[in-house]
């Protein structure tokens, strides 16, 4: 029975076609699934290291137990923030922090791979001093965290007391473990993106080719084979395609379990030693999908009428397909213009209220609108081809004409999941307005100011000594905290030299007196842009007067602001800041303090964009894959007339009509409907970021490259079939 299935998914191009989305379906739920496994690991891994290297802290009244002194610290690379830890040993005998060998040199460092490699143009490597110990790998949560141990020059004078290295991780998460997302979301991600789609693809693998086993069956049937010898024909034909897929998946898994392999966009590289202790887990994901999709290809079959010749009852819903139809346009005009047109601009609960309704309707509407757009571009092509002789537009143009749902169903997923893929991206995106400021504020300043924060516990000293050693050209400002006043708002001074005061654009008051901030008495827009800095959206006045900058009480923190038609030089000013100033300082540019939250947020955004891309491809080739099916008895029905007329480019043209051509509309369709829906999101109340030509093009290219494939496949699989065709009495 084992051998009457293997023949009979060899005996026809169907069979031979179900075969291969067997395999392909079982490499894909064994990833899908594979995949969960490799989150809880990484997840199990980081918690782990993460306790392993979290300090023991003493109260200061047990200080002699103390082996380290400790103060955890950040800084910026590309806007982004990193965990800066700075260590002192107490003891001779003191054990370092887990990831290096020994103990830095006083007033050098050591700093992770991750950091290098991201900090190499901001010359990180010489920012803390020189590195003189390696890195290890067991410290860090993964290969790109950004983590690095400074051992200051002098003594800390802040900082906590540690008896030793192993403490509670959730007490005290710095470095990559502090601005994680929940292993959750990742669950919940790929079971939306990976595995749905593959346990889609797997039931259309397991209906592929049905007429070829309704005959079979229907001979089984007279025959009175039971229905335990069926089952057993069943897994003959799905066992092998099963067990390549599975041999696939292992061979896969295992590469992936050695190798730290990067994710693009979103800054992270797989860790394989976390991986690497569950490998029978990986392996055991393999053997289930083997087993779910036998499953699956054994009991979901097509039901076989006992009465064949009974015709069901045909029922018209044209006029309900029509209905639709039309709603699908009017859905996305209320998605587009409904905000605006109800006056909902300004409060994002309101706008969601039409803009929500008209997304739905219209992703609901989307089958039925284009699958008669599909029929009516078949009469036209079908017009066309007999109108200019073309047999190839004919044939292609009566059989969508006819079959509109083959091709509608790739068009409709496709256009779903680009729609459904740009929506979730964008609202995913969204910039508050403080962070759409920030943003304003840096780009009117263009590299021309640094802002140092953290610097009130130094001395008038420290300060000086700071300022001193900085490059020629900078002009400082103090920026001290609001006073408490007696009536109206608060008020922000800015303190400096007429001279400092002149090349930031900002007022001048007279001596021994202060004047208000307006964007009126500004005189530049480099100090329009740093007063609205200096306020960050709070309700304060700002004033100017000129006086220290090296006072210490109240001080909120400095602007250095560089000539005109000149920049400052970041790595410089941090370089001169880890050497003179208490350790706790950031120096970056202004706004800082919002884009760099932002900009991880953003970061880890792309896991949705990077899984979405899976599952384009997967849905693009399952539904090619039902496509396929259609098309093969399309194309049999079309022997005749290619073996005729003694030419193969009449099929191969009509292929890349029905395939290429579907694909080229589902494409444009798709990325109108994405277009459609995530324009609204882009401007008040939303202020979304629209999704990046990179990702879109990425999508585009994927589509294109499964639509030239499927289209390859297809015409060599049906030409073979024609060329085995003989007249029959057609």
């Amino acid at each position: 029975m084992l051998r009457i299935g293997r023949s009979a998914a060899r005996g026809t191009e169907s069979g031979r076609l179900r075969l291969v989305a067997l395999c392909a379906a079982t490499f894909a739920v064994a990833v899908s699934l594979a995949a969960f496994v490799v989150v809880a690991a990484t997840y199990e891994g980081r918690d782990s290291v993460q306790a392993a290297r979290s300090p023991q802290v003493v109260p200061p009244s047990h200080k002699a137990e103390a082996i380290a002194r400790w103060q955890e610290s950040f800084d910026t690379i590309g806007g982004e923030q990193y965990s800066v830890i700075y260590v002192e040993p107490l003891t001779g005998n003191a054990t370092p922090p887990p990831g290096l060998r020994s103990w830095p040199a006083p007033g050098h460092s050591a700093i992770s791979y991750g950091a290098l490699a991201a900090g190499a143009d901001e010359e990180i490597a010489s920012r803390y001093g020189s590195m003189d110990v390696p890195f290890e790998a067991d410290g860090l949560a993964s290969i790109a965290e950004r983590l690095i141990y400074v051992r200051p020059s002098g003594h800390l004078e802040e900082g906590m007391y540690v008896k030793g290295w192993g403490g509670d991780s959730a007490g005290m998460p710095f470095g990559e473990p502090a601005s994680v997302q929940p292993a959750t979301g990742f669950y919940v991600l790929i079971a939306a993106t990976w595995l749905t789609p593959a346990l889609c693809l797997t039931v259309i693998a397991a209906r592929t080719g049905s007429a070829a086993r309704d005959r079979r069956q229907a001979v089984l049937h007279a025959l009175g084979v039971g229905r335990r010898h069926r089952l057993l024909i069943d897994l003959g034909e799905a066992g092998p395609p099963v067990l390549v897929g599975s041999a696939l998946a292992i061979l896969t898994l295992w590469i992936c379990q050695g190798t730290n392999w990067p994710l693009p966009g979103v800054n992270y590289v797989m860790t394989a030693r976390y991986v690497q202790s569950h490998g029978a887990s990986l392996y055991l994901c393999a053997l289930a999908a083997a087993i779910a999709v036998t499953a699956v290809a054994m009991t979901v079959q097509p039901r076989v009428s006992a009465s064949p010749h009974i015709r069901p009852i045909a029922r018209d819903r044209r006029s309900l397909l029509r209905t639709a139809a039309w709603l699908c346009p009017l859905a996305l005009g209320l998605a587009f213009y409904g905000p605006s047109l109800l006056g909902f601009d300004d409060n994002e609960f309101l706008f969601l209220i039409p803009y929500t309704v008209g997304a739905l309707l219209a992703l609901c509407s989307l089958p039925a609108a284009l699958a008669l757009l599909t029929a009516h571009c078949g009469r036209g092509l079908a017009s066309w081809g007999r109108r200019y002789s073309s047999a190839s537009a004919l044939l292609a143009g009566r059989w969508l004409a006819t079959k509109p749902a083959a091709l509608a169903r790739v068009i409709v997923s496709i256009v779903m999941v680009m729609g459904v893929s740009a929506q979730l991206y964008t609202w995913n995106n969204r910039v508050s307005p403080s962070e759409t400021d920030a943003r304003q504020v840096q780009h009117q300043l263009s590299d021309t100011v640094m802002k140092v924060e953290g610097i009130d516990r130094n001395s008038s000293q420290r300060l000086d000594s700071f300022l001193k050693a900085l490059p020629d050209g900078l002009a400082a400002l103090a920026v001290y905290e609001p006073s408490a006043p007696v009536a109206g708002q608060p008020t922000m001074r800015i303190s400096g030299s007429q001279a400092a005061l002149q090349q930031a654009g900002l007022p001048l008051p007279k001596a021994h007196q202060q004047v208000s901030v307006t964007t009126a008495n500004t005189t530049s827009p480099r100090g329009s842009a740093l007063a609205s800095d200096t306020t960050s959206g709070r309700p304060t006045d700002v004033v100017t007067t000129v006086g220290t900058v090296t006072n210490p009480d109240g001080l909120a923190y400095l602007y250095l602001v560089a000539q005109p038609g000149t920049k400052v030089s970041g790595p410089d000013i941090k370089r001169t800041a880890n050497a003179r100033l208490l350790p706790g300082w950031t120096a970056d540019p202004p706004g800082t303090e919002w884009t760099s939250g932002l900009a991880v947020y953003q970061e880890q955004g792309w896991w949705l964009p990077l899984f979405a891309l899976g599952t384009v491809a997967l849905l693009a080739f399952t539904t090619c894959l039902a496509s396929m099916a259609e098309f093969l008895r399309f194309g049999r029905s079309m022997a005749p007339v290619v073996v005729i007329a003694g030419s193969r480019r009449v099929f191969v043209r009509t292929t890349l009509l029905v395939f290429l051509g579907g694909f080229t509309i589902a494409v444009a369709a798709g990325a109108g409907a994405a277009l459609l829906l995530t324009l609204p999101m882009l401007k008040p109340p939303i202020n979304a970021q629209g999704v990046p030509p990179a990702l879109a093009g990425t999508a585009i290219a994927i589509i294109m490259a499964t639509a030239c494939v499927i289209t390859s496949w297809s015409v060599w699989i049906t030409l073979r079939e024609t060329g085995r065709w003989r007249p029959a009495g057609e």
